[in-house]
């Protein structure tokens, strides 16, 4: 997930040439599974710029539609979708692990630490998405540099209390 947030960071200072491209095939991989692709060059253009081209890839192309606009504003706005998503199976796992198991004081915590962080995130996205529409980049990036952080915050307490976290995908 953290790898969807810093694509997101990217977006803030890209701008789209228009260069005539022609589709490209990519064996994109995701997880153990290798996904051959024909890319739209133009998500190719924009997913080359980013520090993570593959993750861009990955996390982007399950949430084209098929009349989306490849630009950089609709990107962004299927990678905000894609946050969402995985932030709710995130939460959502961590929730039934809090619940299912007879887990130590630490573990404990470590739950409730990411579970929190997971819902602030969640609550973030309404304000993230009005900062893309007002263009408001300093807002934008105060949102996804704090999501980041509370990722971060949920990873760290498991390395903490000297656990595996079980919810690091």
């Amino acid at each position: 997930m953290k790898h969807l947030i810093s694509i997101l960071v990217f977006f803030l200072f890209f701008t789209a040439s228009s260069i005539a491209l022609t589709p490209s095939s990519y064996n994109v991989r995701q997880g153990d599974q290798t996904l051959p692709v024909v890319i739209d060059p133009k998500l190719q253009q924009i997913c080359d710029k980013t520090d993570n081209p593959v993750e861009c890839l990955i996390t982007t192309i399950p949430f084209l539609r098929k009349k989306v606009a490849i630009n950089p504003l609709s990107i962004l706005d299927i990678e905000v979708e894609a946050i969402d998503i995985k932030t709710r199976e995130a939460l959502d796992k961590a929730s039934k692990l809090l619940l299912s198991s007879s887990n130590s004081k630490p573990l404990t915590n470590c739950f409730n630490i990411c579970i929190n962080n997971y819902k602030s995130i969640l609550e973030s996205k309404h304000r993230i998405l009005d900062a893309i529409s007002l263009g408001d980049d300093k807002q934008l990036r105060v949102e996804l540099s704090s999501n980041v952080d509370k990722i971060y915050h949920c990873e760290d307490a498991f390395e903490e209390a000297n656990v595996e976290s079980p919810i690091t995908e």
